[in-house]
């Protein structure tokens, strides 16, 4: 069996601000034919804030969605279950 060929190696910068993330505690998940719009948001009472807007195609949500699902199971196997919490209606 062949070895899994390596990714390409590439560098990616930000500026200091995007460096320092965002904390959302309201993500909202749309899609067309040929897009998958994830909304981020900071809601706190009644306001909330739109932080960022990611538009993916759907091969790259498949993927995203992938390992974000690996990376929560190793999560989950190193610090325990998480518990999703309430759902916002």
């Amino acid at each position: 069996m062949d070895p899994k060929p390596a990714a390409p190696a590439f560098t990616i910068k930000a500026d200091d601000d995007t460096a320092k993330g965002r904390f959302a505690n309201l993500a909202q998940v749309g899609s067309s034919h040929d897009s998958f719009v994830l909304d981020f948001a900071f809601v706190q009472g009644p306001v909330g804030w739109l932080l960022s807007r990611l538009l993916l195609s759907p091969q790259h949500a498949k993927r995203f969605h992938a390992v974000l699902g690996d990376t929560l199971a190793r999560h989950e196997e190193r610090y325990g279950v998480i518990d999703p919490g309430p759902m916002l209606q």
